[in-house]
């Protein structure tokens, strides 16, 4: 971690430091895809910014939504704490957010575990979101086929999500630099 803090404080170039920043995300919680999100609009537009999949290839591109409870990154940042789904196929009713699949269908993935992070500024505002999927028992396993996603995917642990959040709250104070 302490080399993570000095790698990411010292990017200047945003794009560059949000990469890095999902990338040592990753690494620390043998995570096998993720994306983050940074808010503007003062508050109420989250912006996809960038995404990582070690398992499979595809197009993405930056796109915004409304910052509230009904997606699992507007969550995160509405209630400024992580969220962790073991299975986002599998979400309780009682939760306001919901998974949407369509990716998963369009590309063959099959996204199953899932932590959401705000990274919270210096300033104390949420200032992004980092959203980690499919923590993988073995982290340098590719996940190809509907037996490597039932045998290799398992929830983000507490030591996971404790990673995670040390993490996110030196890249809010880095991105706010």
């Amino acid at each position: 971690l302490v080399e993570i803090a000095r790698a990411i404080t010292q990017e200047r170039d945003i794009d560059r430091l949000l990469d890095l920043i999902l990338e040592k995300s990753r690494f620390i919680t043998g995570a096998d895809a993720g994306s983050i999100y940074v808010v503007e609009d003062s508050g109420n537009r989250l912006r996809f910014k960038l995404s990582q999949n070690e398992s499979c290839q595809f197009e993405s591109s930056e796109f915004t939504i409304g910052v509230s409870t009904q997606s699992i990154a507007g969550a995160a940042v509405v209630t400024r704490r992580p969220i962790n789904i073991p299975d986002v196929y599998r979400i309780a009713d009682e939760e306001p957010f919901s998974f949407d699949r369509s990716f998963d269908k369009r590309v063959g993935y099959r996204t199953k575990s899932m932590i959401t992070t705000p990274m919270i500024s210096a300033e104390d505002e949420v200032i992004g979101v980092i959203q980690l999927i499919n923590k993988k028992r073995a982290p340098e396993r590719r996940l190809e086929t509907p037996e490597d996603f039932e045998q290799e995917v398992i929830p983000f642990d507490p030591r996971s999500a404790d990673l995670l959040a040390t993490l996110a709250s030196q890249a809010g104070i880095a991105l706010e630099k």
